[in-house]
Formats: C-alpha cells, structure tokens, sequence
C-alpha cells in the first residue's frame, strides 16, 4: 500500500482557490512512485498561493511556480519566503493597528473612492497612513507580510455582504474597525509562516507569469503538479477587488483562462475535443451564446498552456493534473475527460485518469451557492473529482 506523505499546510488569505494536503500529498506520492525517483524540478503553472510549492518543499523537492494574478504571487512570496523575524514583523503589524484617524488636518484618504465606498471613511484614513509607514519600509519580506496582513483585513473591516465570496453590498453593515482585523490578520498570518517552516533552504520560487507562455526554459522541468482553472469558474481579480483598489493593481480579467466575460464571436478553425462537442455544438449553440464563446476560449487557451508544458517538461518527465466533472442543467460536465484528450494531442504518452483515494478534502467542493458564490460540501449531486497523469514523449 502506497505510503502518503504527511504535510502540513497554513491558510495564509481568504483567496478562492487552494489546493489542500490531502489531495497533494496523494499525488506526490503517485507522481514519484510513477517516476521511480524523486523529481529535481518540479512546476505549478497555476500556482495560486503556492501550495504545491510549500508541499514540495517539505517533502525536500524544488519547485518553482507560476501565477498570473498579483495577490496569488505576494501570497506565495510570503510563504516562500518570510520575514526573517516574525517576531518583530507581528510588533509592527499590532503596532500599525493602533494607528487612529486623525482629527481636522490629514484625515482624508489618498485611497481611491470605490475603496471608501466599500471600507468607510475612517477605516480609509487609517489605510492612509499605513501605506505612508509601508512606502519608507526598507525591508522587502517584511513589506509583503505586512501587505498580506493587510489584504486579509479589508473584507471583515467592508460593507461586504459576510459570507459571500461575490462582492455583494450589506447596506445594514457598518465597516467595522479595520485595526481589529489587522491583528487577527496578522497572528494567523504568523501562525501559518511558522507551520511552515520546515526545510526553508529548499529552493522554491515564484513567477509572475501566464501559463500559457511560461517563463521557462525548454526542458527544464521534472515534474509539473497542478489544479487548473475550471472553465468559467472565478474571476479572481473581481472576488479580491478590495485588496486591487487598496494597492492599485491592474485588475488584469480579460488574461484569465476561464473567464466569461466579453468574449468576442471568434470560433474559425477551432475544434472542441469530442467530449465537449455537443455542449459547444449542441447545448451552448457555438458562438452563438456567450457560454459558447467562454467555452471556446477556455479550450483554445488550455490548448496553448498544454504546447507550453510540452516545451518546458523534460522526455521522461510526467504531468499531474487535478481535474473534477462538475453537473450542469442535470447533465454531466466532462472536464476530466477533455483535458485528457486535449493532452493527447501533444507529445505524451501513457495518459491515465485515476480517482482520488483520498477525498476527505476536496479540491472542488460539491456545489456553489449562485447567489453568494460560497461552496457547500454537502449539496447533490457531488463533483466527481480524479487526476490526470501522463509522461513527456
């Protein structure tokens, strides 16, 4: 019987998506049983917050990720990479959440309106003036975790609507104080930096990047351990747009693979795989329906990501995908079965799709609330959830 690694992950940020130690300790443990040793390199190129990363690590495996949006990236650089001092970089934190809104001079906000819609008036000031203290930080590890903090405190401190990933509005909701939630923030921050502070001299890095230009070079990779977007699953910039608005990120949608939003009509020469044919074809009406186009464009760029991963993953070298089926309109959604065949159609070879034995933890819960967006475990039909793996030709 196959022995599972033990792992141990933090939470680090309320961020929609994640891969749990259940699932990955499962499958690195099938990845290095298929390739009879231990990967010297391995890659998530939709790296998220760096979960994989974090598990290669503790298993004493480098790894190097890619992720396209900035909070997952300044999530994975904290974990990767924290303060040297956690102890100092709590003080500072706690420190920051003392800071009140000043009286007639200074006491309006530099951060943008939409925030303060959002935030309140003072929660705004007080954002103001730990930006100003964070501008003079000299310590980059320490400005990271401190920006960290500080995201995962916006929503409790906002008007949004508790217990909705979407952002909704609860217009009985008074912002409450955002120095509170900084703390919270930032202990649990802490907590999750120590419990993974095992093997920190493991390389482990993370890319800003698109999965489906790699910033890597050809065969350079072992392995490669992912949970690919689902097609038409988040927006993630728009589920985090209080942390966008705070630090002024580009709210970069239209680079998402899976999103379905303004998708033009632009189908000539595409092909879906056949397990996707009749929901293109048939049920979506091709491009005749923005489905049908959201449709298309996660296929094509799922098409483009796989070309990468054929040019950056060494002969010999192996793929695991988490994948899951989803149900739709009472009908099965066949994502498992697509990808594999859109795997197919590049250089590998020996493709299988194995059910995950251990699915206490699920990597894509049973079903969403269409209102809230917010996942329940428990609603029926379930997903049916498997991993695909297969080795570079």
């Amino acid at each position: 019987m196959q022995i599972l690694p033990e792992l141990e992950l933090g939470w680090f940020h309320r961020y929609p998506a994640r891969f749990p130690a259940s699932a990955l300790a499962e499958i690195f443990a099938s990845v290095q049983e298929k390739l009879e040793q231990a990967p010297l390199l391995v890659l998530d190129p939709f790296a998220g917050t760096g979960s994989t990363l974090a598990a290669a690590r503790q298993l004493g495996l480098p790894s190097v990720g890619v992720e396209l949006t900035y909070l997952g990236t300044l999530i994975a650089q904290v974990r990767l990479a924290p303060p040297e001092d956690l102890g100092k970089a709590l003080a500072t934190a706690e420190e920051m959440a003392l800071l009140m809104p000043t009286g007639k001079t200074g006491n309006k906000p530099s951060v943008p309106e939409d925030l303060v819609y959002w935030i309140g008036q003072n929660n705004a000031c007080v954002l103001t003036k730990w930006f100003t203290q964070l501008s003079s930080e000299q310590d980059t590890k320490l400005k990271r975790w401190l920006q960290l903090a500080i995201s995962s405190a916006l929503r409790p401190s906002s008007r949004w609507l508790p217990g909705s990933i979407k952002p909704q509005t609860d217009p009985t909701r008074v912002p409450p104080p955002i120095g509170v939630n900084l703390q919270r923030a930032a202990r649990a921050l802490a907590r999750d930096c120590r419990m993974e502070s095992k093997n920190l001299t493991i390389p482990a890095s993370i890319k800003p990047g698109d999965a489906r230009t790699l910033p890597l070079e050809s065969s350079s990779v072992c392995a490669v351990i992912t949970s690919p977007p689902y097609a038409t699953m988040y927006d993630y910039y728009d589920v985090q747009r209080l942390s966008y608005l705070a630090f002024g990120w580009p709210q970069e949608s239209y680079l998402q693979i899976g999103r379905s939003r303004e998708i033009s009509k632009d189908g000539s020469g595409f092909t879906p795989p056949p397990s996707m044919e009749n929901w293109y074809c048939g049920l979506y009406r091709g491009e005749m329906t923005l489905a049908g186009r959201a449709l298309r464009a996660y296929l094509q760029a799922m098409r483009q990501h796989f070309s990468e991963i054929e040019r950056v993953l060494r002969p010999g070298g192996i793929i695991a995908y988490a994948v899951a089926n989803s149900f739709k309109s009472g009908k099965t959604f066949r994502l498992v079965e697509a990808m594999a065949e859109l795997i197919a159609e590049f250089s590998f070879k020996d493709i299988s799709v194995e059910l995950r034995r251990n699915s206490v933890r699920r990597i894509l819960p049973a079903g969403r609330d269409p209102k809230t967006g917010r996942f329940s475990s428990s609603s029926q039909p379930a997903v049916d959830e498997r991993v695909i793996y297969a080795v570079r030709q």
